[in-house]
């Protein structure tokens, strides 16, 4: 096929308790899978967790509306002691 690029499979290698194996085995032999397809899905779903974990946020209709607000709200100006402490403070990457 023209245009196809080949598949690249890289080996990864991982050291497992028995008493690990034995229930990766149980899980694997009850979906009927392989030990490697399983652990292979295993790994796939749970970075795909983490990264959905960190880019997407679930909101409830009513925590929507409140954030929009939140977020469109005009800026507020600080009391004048926060306001004077904030002036005086020294940014984290000037020190």
């Amino acid at each position: 096929m023209a245009g196809t690029v080949p598949r690249k499979e890289i080996t990864v290698s991982m050291r497992f308790s028995d008493d690990n194996l034995t229930i990766i085995d149980r899980g694997a032999e009850l979906l009927g899978l392989s030990r490697t397809e399983f652990m292979r899905r295993a790994a796939l779903h749970e970075a795909q967790t983490a990264i959905l974990n960190e880019t997407v946020i679930r909101l409830s209709p009513d925590a929507h509306d409140a954030f929009m607000r939140a977020i469109s709200a005009p800026a507020t100006v600080p009391p004048p002691k926060a306001a004077e402490r904030l002036r005086r403070r020294i940014a984290p990457w000037e020190r």
